[in-house]
């Protein structure tokens, strides 16, 4: 995303929608319970939640937005730094704000981040940086020995969809495609000692589990997941600010291999039950 569109984000999509920029103003300040997805980004931060250290803890929050995520962070019992490039959304955010919850305006890319963190996470915004190592370097050296960084961003193709070349077009913005490979590459180049890699629940569909068919389609959509998150579709990844060891290795191929072969057993399996 060019820096001046991401800078004046909201007036740039209020004028290419054709909308009041009152209006979309609301939408972001009731977001994630405004939008059609509520119930995914609720899930993506239940599990955010179960990776971060517990509370009370201090919290960096980037590429915040309206600052929805940061005042559930701040009512978990955190003490929440959010931050954001656009004025008008710290704007937005700052009526939020309360004693264990601020917010500043900052380029992470090339700005000076705030340092003595125990955790950081940025929540679908380091694929829209021009320079995505300098924000991973930057959050690495604002986080406290022992202090975790979790990222939640759109895998392998997201660069190429027609959602996001859309996009691209109408409101100047970065879309990059962000696997958790290349994001373990950019955390460990940074200094971080250990990276892992977790489903992104949000992304499993749900079956009735009282008819076999469905619990047999439910534990193939499990194994689909797990074998695509290992090939690049979005996850949740955590790296660790430690002493440099040995990383945890990236998933094999030799893994990837047996988790299809699984998916593909449970499908075999689905289609006798089906067949009679």
């Amino acid at each position: 995303m060019a820096k001046s569109d991401e800078i004046n984000y909201i007036n740039k999509v209020a004028e290419t929608e054709c909308i009041e920029v009152s209006r979309f103003k609301e939408y972001l300040f009731n977001k994630p319970f405004s939008d059609s997805r509520c119930g995914d980004y609720l899930m993506d931060i239940a599990q955010v939640m179960q990776l971060l250290p517990p509370p009370p803890a201090r919290l960096l929050d980037v590429g915040v937005g309206s600052g929805w995520t940061s005042e559930l962070f701040a009512r978990r019992g955190y003490t929440v730094l959010g931050l954001d490039i656009s004025p008008d959304m710290i704007d937005l955010a700052n009526s939020r704000a309360g004693t264990s919850l601020s917010f500043q305006v900052c380029d992470y890319e090339s700005g000076s981040v705030p340092g003595g963190f125990d955790a950081a996470v940025i929540y679908d915004a380091l694929h829209h940086a021009e320079n995505t190592y300098a924000v991973v370097k930057n959050i690495y050296d604002a986080l406290a020995d022992g202090g975790v960084l979790i990222t939640i961003e759109p895998g392998k193709g997201h660069s190429q969809t027609a959602d996001s070349i859309d996009v691209m077009r109408k409101y100047g913005t970065t879309e990059k495609d962000m696997p958790a490979e290349l994001q373990r590459e950019l955390m460990l180049t940074a200094g971080f000692g250990v990276v892992r890699q977790y489903l992104r629940l949000s992304q499993l569909p749900m079956d009735d589990l009282s008819t076999l068919p469905g619990a047999l389609d439910q534990v193939r959509h499990h194994t689909s997941l797990a074998y695509e998150s290992a090939t690049g579709m979005t996850s949740i990844v955590v790296a660790t600010k430690v002493a440099r060891i040995q990383p945890a290795m990236a998933p094999t191929a030799a893994v990837a291999d047996s988790l299809l072969k699984v998916a593909s057993l449970v499908e075999a399996h689905r289609q006798t039950i089906e067949a009679g």
